[in-house]
């Protein structure tokens, strides 16, 4: 049984607020059990082994935040990690830009994908956010019609191993000259710019899946998420950096750190 804190709700919805109306998605994780974790927006997410069906309380072992709402574990064991849909509100090519992020405590630090809609076997990448080879918070575009991407990257290795901490990357929407912010507990970790490999013209929709916990599709997940995640987001507008520092604000007491 779904159990919130009511006296919270409101926080929700200064969340949404601040996400904005232009496709805003946000996944609560306010189910302990079951398969399947409700979303407010367009899709949800099916608890997923390797695109088997699994119940979220035998191997995602929700814990219970103070709000009421979830973490949830990944392990790469067990292939384990959300799989949504594909949708036309998860693509962000020729729009105003886009912000994604959620609250992560990882057990490793390398090679970790948070939120992604990016398949590297089905040559469908779109974009990615993650915690790269050499621990740095992470944020990849890419233009697969091109085979060329721009990735921005923390000016340091800014995630701690097992500790619970807020992520969140912006895109202003310029894929000619795009300014890509990555910022960790609510401050900016790199100054904006990205880094191109090829002739990025923009992002390419395709058929890929959104994904939480890893990247790949829903029966070959890659670069696995081991550790927790709780409420990740995806929005259509760049979040300005007192945005950003507001709902690290808001959601602090929520998670249970303040």
């Amino acid at each position: 049984m779904t159990v919130y804190n009511r006296g919270l709700e409101g926080r929700l919805n200064d969340i949404l607020a601040i996400l904005g109306t232009t496709t805003p998605q946000l996944f609560p994780f306010w189910e302990p059990t079951g398969q399947l974790v409700t979303g407010i927006g367009v899709g949800d997410l099916t608890p997923s082994n390797a695109g088997a069906a699994e119940d979220l309380e035998h191997d995602f072992a929700p814990l219970r935040l103070p709000c009421g709402l979830y973490s949830y574990h990944f392990n790469p064991t067990g292939d384990c990690h959300l799989a949504g849909i594909d949708h036309a509100d998860y693509s962000f090519a020729g729009t105003g830009g886009m912000s994604l992020g959620a609250w992560i405590r990882p057990t490793t630090v390398t090679n970790n994908c948070i939120v992604a809609k990016y398949d590297v076997a089905g040559t469908d990448r779109e974009y990615r956010l993650w915690l790269d080879a050499a621990s740095k918070l992470d944020f990849e575009m890419y233009d697969d019609t091109a085979n060329a991407s721009e990735i921005a990257v923390s000016a340091a290795t800014d995630i701690i191993k097992g500790a619970m901490q807020f992520v969140c990357a912006t895109y202003d929407g310029t894929a000619a000259t795009p300014k890509v912010y990555l910022y960790v507990n609510g401050v900016a970790v790199n100054d904006g710019s990205t880094a191109e490999t090829g002739a990025f013209a923009d992002m390419v929709p395709g058929a890929t899946p959104l994904t939480v916990g890893c990247s790949g599709v829903t029966a070959v997940p890659t670069f696995e998420f081991h550790g927790r995640i709780a409420p990740p987001f995806i929005t259509g507008k760049e979040l300005t950096a007192a945005e950003v520092a507001e709902l690290y604000k808001i959601m602090v007491p929520m998670i249970g750190l303040a």
